[in-house]
């Protein structure tokens, strides 16, 4: 069921984010997705009813497109036509690399305590949300098309 929860906030949020990223930018929407992922993750280290915690996946799921298939296009359209393709490869070894390092974590861990990995997301979160406020521009494809 939490799979289930999870893959279903991923479709439903790749009918919602990707084509606002469209409307309103590539910038605020990546940033939208990860300012939902920061508190749905919060949200779930408190939750003590399953019920909510399933409502808590589907975000996350819906967090997910907003993090992941927005940021590959937001890198893509930022670099120089050169660098395009090892920017998105960066999008896709890092989220594989943090997601591989997890099921490591749980296989190889003593304690197995799944607060220690969301402590770690929390801090990529917010890394990430303050370097994307602080350092980078909206995509420059975005603002020539509008």
């Amino acid at each position: 069921m939490i799979g289930s929860c999870f893959l279903i906030g991923t479709f439903v949020g790749s009918f919602i984010l990707p084509p606002a990223a469209d409307v309103y930018g590539r910038k605020p929407v990546f940033l939208v997705g990860l300012c939902l992922f920061i508190v749905t993750v919060v949200l779930m280290m408190v939750c003590t009813n399953h019920y909510i915690l399933y409502v808590l996946l589907v975000l996350g799921g819906i967090s997910e497109t907003g993090r992941y298939y927005v940021a590959y296009v937001y890198l893509v359209e930022i670099f120089p036509k050169r660098l395009q393709s090892n920017s998105g490869l960066f999008v896709f070894v890092s989220f594989s690399l943090c997601k591989a390092s997890v099921c490591v974590y749980f296989i190889y861990s003593p304690n197995r305590q799944w607060f220690t990995v969301a402590y770690e997301a929390l801090a990529f979160a917010i890394v990430s949300l303050l370097g994307t406020i602080i350092i980078l521009p909206e995509s420059p494809r975005f603002l020539a098309e509008k």
